[in-house]
């Protein structure tokens, strides 16, 4: 027999005797094998910077504090095992299983965490920044004021888990499942989640600025509060939303669907909406200044108290909407249908139109509008033709 296996032999024979022992291994400088059983080992505080680990048994292992930096641990079986504190940059877990891990304040900047399965994880705290996350699953795990700034989550699985406070700054979430998971007050700004899923997702008060969320699912989802502003959610579908109180200044949502959403109380100025479905959209006190809407169909939504100041309005169905004291003035509106509408204490001045929203605006309820004299004697006008 080779004496380097001898020596291994005796390293892993120590190793076991420190499960039964409890003593530390912290100042030993070893070079484990891959495929080894270490399972329910206590290796805390100990230096395993680059050691090769792959596919080895880990599970129950005692790691806290320790460092594995660069650490190569591909399908190494780590499930409950602890490493509270460790410190795992670079390191390469490709495909290892961390399922009910605690991996609370641990450091895994840049580590390879493809395909990985870290579901009921505990990662409170942890630095994940710049790591690789691809179709990794992390599902009901508990990732609370982790930091994952310009990590890449592509398909990753984050349903149902804990990302309250989470810092996601610039991370790639392309096609991500994060539906039921609670992202309250996180920070999302420029972060990529094109086509991601997040049905039901808890986004209120986060800040969403400068994100990309073209073609992202967001049915029922809780953006109560939340920053959107200059976000890009065209073709996105946001129906039955909650954006009460949230801020969409800029926001790109071209073409996106907004079904029985609710944006009572949101600022929209200078959001881009041509072409989005608001049927049965809530509206009320809504701030939509500046706002270019072409071709949108808002008949019969409630906009009771909303602001479309110095906004343009092109081909828009607004018959049966409620703009009971909503704030219209500068406004340009050129085929707007509006006939039904309810503009009892609107402000109307300086609205410029044409003769067809002149003709629905005669039709539209109009007691105690303020409304310019050049609106009033073209309004008599057409009184007088009748």
């Amino acid at each position: 027999m080779r004496i380097d296996s001898l020596v291994r032999i005796a390293l892993c024979a120590l190793i076991a005797m420190n499960c039964v022992l409890g003593a530390g291994f912290a100042e030993l400088d070893i070079n484990i094998d891959d495929r080894v059983n270490l399972s329910y080992a206590n290796l805390s505080a100990m230096d395993l910077a680059g050691a090769h680990l792959n596919q080895s048994d880990l599970q129950g292992c005692n790691l806290n504090g320790s460092n594995l930096d660069g650490a190569y641990l591909r399908s190494a079986w780590l499930m409950a095992s602890h490493l509270n504190g460790s410190t795992l940059e670079n390191a390469d877990l490709t495909g290892a299983v961390l399922t009910e891990a605690d991996l609370t304040g641990a450091d895994l900047t840049g580590a390879n965490l493809i395909r990985v399965q870290m579901s009921k994880a505990k990662l409170n705290g942890a630095r994940i920044v710049k790591a690789d996350l691809t179709e990794a699953d992390i599902s009901d795990s508990d990732l609370s004021d982790a930091d994952l700034t310009d990590a890449r989550l592509f398909r990753t699985d984050l349903s149902g888990a804990k990302l309250k406070g989470i810092y996601l700054t610039s991370a790639n979430m392309i096609g991500a499942h994060i539906s039921w998971a609670d992202m309250s007050v996180a920070y999302l700004s420029q972060g990529q989640f094109s086509r991601a899923e997040l049905y039901s997702t808890n986004l209120s008060g986060s800040d969403l600025s400068d994100a990309d969320f073209t073609r992202a699912y967001l049915m029922r989802s809780n953006l109560t509060g939340a920053n959107i502003d200059w976000a890009d959610m065209a073709y996105a579908d946001l129906t039955e939303a909650i954006l009460t109180g949230a801020s969409l200044k800029s926001a790109k949502m071209a073409y996106s669907d907004l079904t029985r959403a609710n944006f009572t109380g949101a600022d929209l100025s200078e959001a881009y909406l041509d072409g989005a479905i608001l049927a049965g959209a809530t509206l009320r006190n809504a701030k939509l200044d500046r706002v270019n809407l072409r071709e949108v169909d808002l008949r019969g939504l409630e906009m009771g108290g909303a602001s479309l100041k110095n906004s343009v309005l092109t081909g828009v169905f607004m018959a049966m909407t409620d703009l009971a004291g909503a704030d219209l003035r500068d406004a340009t509106l050129v085929q707007v249908e509006m006939t039904g509408a309810n503009l009892s204490s609107a402000n109307l001045e300086r609205i410029k139109y044409d003769q067809f929203t002149l003709q629905s605006l005669s039709r539209a309820e109009l007691d105690g509008a303020k409304i310019s004299e050049d609106l009033r004697s073209d309004l008599k006008s057409l009184q007088r033709a009748a």
